[in-house]
């Protein structure tokens, strides 16, 4: 709330549903998820303030947004380096903090590539899903 406060930036009740969405409900939620869950709480909110605000808190490195080739965007507000680990099955998106993989300074320093970006992921099925499967 403080970087919107920064850049000047009103802290619409319909923002802050989305932030506090995003801090505390569903893990890794897509727009539509958030559009859905918001619309409960102030049914009149529509997609595009959604979209805006996602939008505008990405724009800020504020959240991350996960894009998919066959399922919808999700969006995740842990910027921290971590593993991703997606489910095959039910499609639930788990962060993972520890052991990643090569620092970008590391990477860097022995090969003079500066990343700007990172994303890790692991593609698999959780414990409910295994569970289902006996």
């Amino acid at each position: 709330m403080q970087a919107l406060r920064d850049e000047g930036l009103k802290l619409t009740p319909q923002r802050l549903l989305i932030i506090d969405l995003l801090a505390g409900g569903e893990n890794h939620p897509s727009a539509c998820t958030l559009l859905e869950t918001a619309k409960e709480k102030v049914p009149k909110i529509s997609a595009s303030t959604v979209y805006y605000t996602l939008n505008l808190l990405k724009g800020l490195g504020l959240i991350k947004e996960l894009d998919f080739y066959d399922r919808d965007n999700r969006y995740e507000p842990n910027t921290a380096d971590h593993l991703n680990l997606i489910c095959l099955g039910c499609g639930k998106i788990e962060d993972f903090q520890e052991g990643v993989p090569a620092a970008v300074e590391a990477i860097e320093e022995r090969t003079g590539f500066r990343a700007h970006q990172k994303r890790l992921e692991y593609y698999g099925y959780c414990r409910d899903c295994l569970g289902k499967e006996g």
